[in-house]
């Protein structure tokens, strides 16, 4: 496989850099690793914050043409899903030998190893967890993505604190589907599998079943379907009914076991959505927390309001920059972006962030939102995903200083020769794993910020927000 390679695909989705990945990131210790490479942790060089990241590094001398696929498939669905339950992807470089995918990492545990680490966990912290996962999930049918393989191993704590957050991994079996398409190819992991899976026909709804499954497991200790064999395991999928053991559930809400019955219904038909499940009774008093006025914080409305960003190329600095949020900053915004998104669709559409603001007793008008969009809503889809809501709501004369933005500067500086020019924005879009823009789009990026047309200037670029480049303000 050559190391001239570009794009993963040669398509305008997804990409890589072609960079030796050491001259930006700093490795240490080995976290895993099997047969397609190894998983470390490393930091950005010259980063003062030291944040730590996993990178998944893959020998391209063990991947088939199928795995190929599968990566470059798994690239384009993680750079575009922005939650704050799923694993944060960041970055792809590839080299003569590997292709390295930069990844949030996540030093908590499973939520099985923190079941059995804490010994006896209450059904509220499974309902907060399923929800969780729910929000999540819910935000990926919407965006067309089924995940495949829902199990308590895929759900990881990012950090080691009790409270600190959940985290949807591991969207190697996860496919983009056609709502009018079926699906075919069996897979998943026995006792959360599907029944419309085994029969080899199915669509979305197999990540409900897998949900049901799930909350089964944690609130009763065993999988709902037993067997000595994943043979037995599916005939029982198939054939047999849902139990609930009177002993066993005797403490367990008739909620719980409502929620779990609506999620494993065997004709996936019948079966509750996930936009329909995130709002069974079971999850009430978690909603009333979720949509408690205390989480709409008044600054970070305020922050939304005046937030501006005409240029498309600042727009992409501050999405850079809401990776480094600290995670006091971070927790208030997800709050906040919880709180608002009353549909639990995963975006926060203009109506929502109109009762927002009403709520908050902030005066707002409607041209006021549709500026709040029309500067923040890249895709133009009425709608702001949690990226570009972290963006309009961080303080950015809080967080954003002279010496932060001439860092920014020189990571876009690509080629490192003063100048933010075209090759720069194409590469910096492959380096993302994003959609790679066409011509006439970056020479617009480029215009809005440049006198020449051409590049940008690192004065130009402090000028976008605000610094002189001499003198700070």
């Amino acid at each position: 496989m050559s190391s001239r390679i570009v794009s993963f695909s040669g398509s305008s989705k997804g990409g890589s850099l072609n960079k030796d990945i050491r001259q930006y990131y700093k490795f240490r210790e080995v976290l895993g690793g099997g047969h397609f490479g190894t998983v470390r942790v490393a930091y950005k060089r010259g980063e003062q914050s030291q944040k730590f990241y996993a990178v998944k590094s893959i020998s391209k001398k063990n991947l088939s043409s199928k795995s190929l696929a599968d990566l470059i498939k798994e690239v384009e669905i993680l750079s575009n899903l922005e939650h704050p339950n799923i694993i944060k992807f960041f970055e792809t470089y590839h080299d003569q030998f590997y292709f390295h995918l930069v990844m949030e990492l996540c030093d908590g545990k499973e939520v099985f190893e923190r079941i059995i680490e804490e010994g006896n966990i209450t059904e509220q912290k499974v309902a907060v967890y399923i929800y969780k996962v729910l929000h999540a999930i819910s935000y990926c049918h919407a965006n067309g993505i089924t995940h495949r393989d829902l199990k308590p191993e895929n759900i990881m704590f990012e950090g080691t604190d009790p409270e600190s957050e959940i985290k949807l991994i591991d969207f190697g079996l996860s496919r983009k589907y056609d709502s009018k398409e079926k699906m075919h190819t069996i897979l998943g992991t026995p006792y959360y599998i599907a029944p419309e899976v085994l029969s080899g026909e199915y669509d979305e709804k197999c990540d409900i079943w897998s949900i049901g499954a799930m909350t089964y497991t944690m609130l009763c200790g065993e999988a709902p379907f037993n067997g000595d064999s994943n043979n037995e395991i599916f005939k029982k999928i198939m054939n047999d009914d849902l139990v609930f053991d009177k002993e066993k559930w005797k403490n367990i809400s008739s909620e719980a076991i409502d929620f779990i019955k609506r999620c494993m219904v065997k004709k996936s038909s019948y079966r509750w959505s996930a936009a329909n499940a995130v709002q069974h009774p079971w999850f009430k008093h978690i909603l009333e927390q979720v949509h408690d006025l205390d989480n709409l914080s008044p600054d970070i409305l305020e922050n939304l309001r005046s937030f501006a960003a005409p240029q498309k190329l600042k727009r992409l600095v501050l999405k850079f920059f809401v990776n480094f949020l600290s995670e006091n900053d971070l927790k208030r915004l997800r709050q906040a972006f919880y709180a608002i998104d009353l549909d639990h669709s995963g975006f926060i559409n203009k109506e929502e962030l109109s009762k927002a603001f009403k709520l908050a007793k902030i005066n707002v008008s409607d041209e006021e939102i549709s500026k709040i969009f029309d500067d923040a809503d890249d895709k133009d889809e009425g709608k702001l995903d949690y990226s570009e809501f972290l963006m309009c709501g961080l303080n950015q004369k809080k967080f954003l200083n002279k010496e932060k933005l001439i860092s920014a500067f020189k990571y876009f500086d690509i080629d490192n020769n003063g100048n933010i020019c075209s090759s720069d924005i194409k590469n910096a879009m492959l380096r993302s794993g994003r959609e790679i823009i066409n011509e006439e789009e970056i020479d617009k990026i480029i215009s809005e910020v440049s006198q020449n047309q051409k590049s940008v200037t690192l004065e130009e670029f402090l000028k976008m927000f605000g610094y002189d480049e001499l003198e700070e303000k």
